[in-house]
């Protein structure tokens, strides 16, 4: 146990040295999906609270991060903000496959979502649960699973699409 907590302490310690406040802080955040304190960050982050506190008011301003009052801690609660969730996984998606292949894609979850809609005769997976309680939960959780994955598939392509207005500023 001893050089487990050993190796633990040199790893933390290495961090340390080769990375900058800001980038232990944005680390910290980029796995924090629960909002924390800046004292709480700053313990992870092996920083100061001050310090924390001053790279996550930056970061509340590029909107990496979200901020919330919580009045029962009488403290700023920080998390990441669903935003950059959504711009990391698009991202994602537009690195891992080709546009028309997206495009394929997304028609194909679109049917998809159609068929569940004539099988259940109700627009969503929350009304099918609500209207009738013999729906099949796997019929239910699949819809809910498609239904995410086109919205995140629609915005990585939505992204895509802007990208290239960007840089192709006077194409059609």
């Amino acid at each position: 146990m001893a050089m487990t907590e050993e190796v633990l302490r040199e790893a933390v310690s290495d961090w340390v040295e080769e990375t900058t406040p800001r980038e232990r802080i944005h680390s910290v955040i980029e796995r924090t999906y629960d909002a924390a304190s800046a004292d709480e960050i700053a313990e992870q982050a092996e920083t100061t609270s001050k310090t924390a506190r001053k790279h996550l008011a930056e970061l509340s301003r590029e909107g990496f991060v979200t901020e919330t009052s919580d009045s029962d801690r009488q403290a700023t609660l920080y998390k990441r903000s669903s935003t950059s969730l959504v711009l990391e996984e698009a991202a994602r998606i537009n690195d891992s496959i080709s546009k028309p292949e997206l495009v394929d894609r997304i028609t194909e979850m679109e049917a998809e979502i159609k068929k569940y809609r004539e099988q259940t005769g109700v627009d969503s997976p929350e009304d099918a649960a609500l209207q009738d309680t013999s729906v099949d939960k796997e019929l239910l959780f699949e819809w809910r699973g498609t239904a995410r994955n086109l919205r995140f598939a629609k915005a990585a392509l939505a992204i895509s699409q802007a990208e290239h207005a960007v840089e192709q500023p006077h194409a059609g």
